[in-house]
């Protein structure tokens, strides 16, 4: 998830000082140590500051950031790397989905390829919380049977079980799109 933070302020010589200097401490202890300012950098991919040296003793920093989401333990992915967007797992799992179908429809099996990253991205949508919780454990046992179908070489289980994930899919964005 993209995000910008931006923060003014005008501060004391000694202010911006101690600011820089926590930021340096911050960057080379790798710890995200100014809550007191407001800014996470755990969250962030770049950022810049700007200091105008005014004609007072005060000074104007800006600080301006970029970033996108970084997994933690507590959050989704868990993986410790970069985290997308809940919509564009999902407009990627349409395409994959899209493909599965288009197989079937022409009598072929889907690509280890197709099934494989439709399923991962599966995995990962049902760990994000309040898009449709209730419908995630059937929506899971459906994606484990598309896994065996697959697994089995069964063209037709297969056929079955994506039209059961579309029904199951359906239901789901009628009441939560």
């Amino acid at each position: 998830m993209a995000s910008k933070l931006k923060h003014n302020w005008l501060l004391s010589r000694a202010e911006a000082a101690d600011l820089l200097r926590k930021l340096a401490d911050t960057l080379e202890q790798e710890s995200d140590d100014l809550a007191e300012y407001g800014i996470s950098l755990a969250e962030l991919v770049k950022f810049k500051v700007k200091v105008d040296l005014g004609q007072d003793d005060a000074l104007e920093v800006k600080f301006t950031g970029k970033g996108i989401k970084v997994c933690g333990a507590e959050d989704p992915c868990g993986s410790g790397v970069v985290c997308e967007s809940y919509s564009k797992l999902k407009k990627r799992m349409q395409i994959y989905f899209k493909a599965m179908r288009e197989s079937i429809a022409r009598g072929e099996m889907p690509s280890r390829e197709i099934v494989s990253v439709f399923l991962l991205d599966s995995e990962r949508m049902i760990s994000y919380h309040g898009y449709g919780d209730e419908f995630y454990p059937a929506y899971a046992e459906i994606c484990e049977r598309l896994r065996q179908s697959f697994d089995n070489e069964d063209q037709a289980a297969i056929a079955d079980v994506v039209e059961e994930l579309a029904q199951s899919k359906k239901s789901c964005h009628d009441r939560y799109k």
